[in-house]
């Protein structure tokens, strides 16, 4: 099957396996960088809000030899899953006193984003541009969002000056920033999944055999890691959720702050639109190095979905901005 009919394959096959009591319907979503993906919603009289299931990337489950019957299988057990969990009140949305104060912002990228910029709220940025969500918290949803568009202020009779007013002050108190030396982001994934491994295979092992414990092989490797030669300093700047946390860059003072604790001006590698990484800037630094650091994670490593820039960014602390 071609992707248009793998599309039309999965929502007939969910519309035999729920009934009549649910319309299933796909439409596309377009995502950052203008990537449009192909969602599947179902309504049903269970819920008044259903979660979205995106089929791309099961069509590449598809094309690589899964079984279309048991790709059906995933889709319906992950709708069932989440399904009857979900009871958020979307009225709520509607009412602009009520969600104010859960209006927040990030940065995306202006150029790769002509299409979605066309539709939504925007203050440009250097070469970026600030957009404007709402967290909509819940129970069972979690930490969901949903972008803000302009038939949303038209509804609210709001203008973009008062978005980014309560945004500027929303943002930094929900989502509060987190900076850490890379190291010890490195140093808590490496135990994270030094504790999944075991965790998976505990089955095999011994467990009263005399086992390293996942911190102390964790500094082993980051010791083998530093004997290898990479002596820049980097920090990693995110927030609590690391989520769309390229944005705590524009927090008031974290950036004044630091670069005034290293005494040093600094480098900003757009890592993703969740995070940034901050080198001091120091005369044994090469900035076209960094530029090409980020430009080949960008291609070989991460989403397309997730990139923010090809370039660093450079903070003054003599003007105390970030520059291009």
């Amino acid at each position: 099957m071609n992707y248009d009919e793998f599309v039309n394959y999965v929502r007939e096959g969910m519309e035999d396996v729920l009934g009549d009591d649910c319309i299933v319907s796909t439409h596309k979503v377009l995502k950052n960088n203008d990537i449009e993906l192909e969602a599947l919603t179902v309504i049903n009289k269970e819920s008044n809000v259903s979660p979205t299931i995106y089929l791309n990337s099961y069509y590449e489950e598809y094309k690589k030899g899964t079984d279309k019957g048991q790709i059906i299988k995933e889709i319906y057990e992950l709708y069932n899953e989440h399904s009857l969990k979900i009871n958020f009140n979307v009225d709520i949305f509607k009412d602009y006193n009520k969600i104010s104060k859960r209006i927040v912002y990030k940065l995306i990228n202006t150029k790769t984003n002509e299409k979605l910029l066309s539709d939504i709220p925007s203050f440009e940025y250097l070469d970026l541009s600030i957009v404007f969500y709402c967290l909509l918290d819940d129970e069972f949803l979690g930490s969901a969002t949903a972008l803000i568009h302009n038939i949303h202020m038209e509804m609210w009779e709001i203008d973009k000056a008062e978005l980014l007013e309560v945004a500027k002050a929303n943002t930094p108190e929900l989502l509060p920033y987190e900076l850490k030396n890379m190291n010890d982001v490195i140093r808590e994934m490496l135990i994270s999944d030094l504790q999944q491994t075991i965790y998976e295979k505990d089955d095999r092992y011994d467990m009263n055999c005399n086992m390293p414990e996942p911190d102390i092989v964790a500094d082993g490797l980051l010791k083998d890691i530093s004997s290898a030669g990479n002596d820049i300093a980097m920090y990693v700047l995110t927030n609590k959720q690391k989520t769309n946390g390229a944005i705590c860059m524009l927090y008031d003072k974290v950036l004044d702050n630091f670069a005034n604790e290293l005494d040093k001006d600094l480098f900003i590698l757009p890592s993703s639109v969740h995070e940034i990484i901050i080198v001091p800037a120091t005369d044994d630094i090469d900035r076209k190095e960094l530029d090409n650091m980020v430009k080949d994670v960008n291609k070989k490593e991460l989403d397309a979905i997730d990139v923010l820039s090809d370039h660093v960014y450079y903070y003054s602390r003599e003007r105390r901005e970030v520059c291009l």
